[in-house]
């Protein structure tokens, strides 16, 4: 029994090179889709006067290349923009314009895969830099206008998150979804409390 033992893990050993030639990757693969972003805002209850923190959503775009190293690792570089628009306030003879906010990341970092038959989990952390920006917005006061100049910030950003993809053939998968906490420091401040999904088309080229 027991020389049958090693006469089976001699021969599995032996049999991992020709696992290794077997396994078949994409090595490149192509994410494009939709986007959101949701971020803690603070604000004040207009009824209470104190603090407090709402979510607002950003809707965008995301976009991605993983170049794979083996059949599990991989390098990733991470595009996206979110965008909203918020609604102007008249009062007490006051009217401020509606203004529009943007943020943009460009991250990059490894990515591990867990490559199945049908869908392929994925985990990764990615390190970069994020802009946030803020358009320009008009008071106005007894017919007397002030226009504020559009003004922009960029920041340090991260993304510690993963995602699944349904594989639909040997060359496309869709992405559902892709989901990081994404982190920034901008302005000496950290902003901790944003997530961001997408969702999307993966192309996959070239094999290995």
């Amino acid at each position: 029994m027991r020389r049958m033992i090693f006469l089976a893990i001699g021969l599995f050993l032996f049999s991992i090179p020709s696992f290794a030639q077997e396994v078949i990757y994409p090595k490149a693969e192509v994410f494009g889709g939709f986007s959101i972003s949701s971020a803690a805002i603070g604000s004040v209850d207009p009824t209470t006067g104190l603090p407090v923190s709402l979510r607002e959503n950003f809707w965008g775009w995301q976009g991605s290349a993983n170049y794979n190293l083996t059949h599990h690792l991989g390098i990733v570089g991470d595009f996206g923009g979110q965008y909203k628009s918020l609604p102007g306030i008249t009062g007490a003879g006051a009217t401020i314009s509606g203004v529009s906010l943007n943020s943009y990341q460009f991250l990059f970092g490894p990515r591990i895969m867990f490559r199945k038959s049908r869908i392929t989990p994925f985990v990764h952390a990615m390190f970069g830099g994020v802009k946030e920006g803020i358009g320009s917005t008009t008071l106005t006061v007894l017919g007397t206008s002030v226009t504020t100049p559009a003004v922009s910030s960029t920041g340090f950003g991260m993304a510690m998150g993963g995602g699944l993809d349904v594989n639909l053939s040997d060359r496309f998968a869709l992405r559902v979804p892709q989901f990081d906490w994404t982190p920034m420091h901008i302005g000496g401040v950290w902003e901790k409390n944003v997530i961001r999904i997408g969702i999307g088309l993966v192309v996959k080229a070239g094999g290995k």
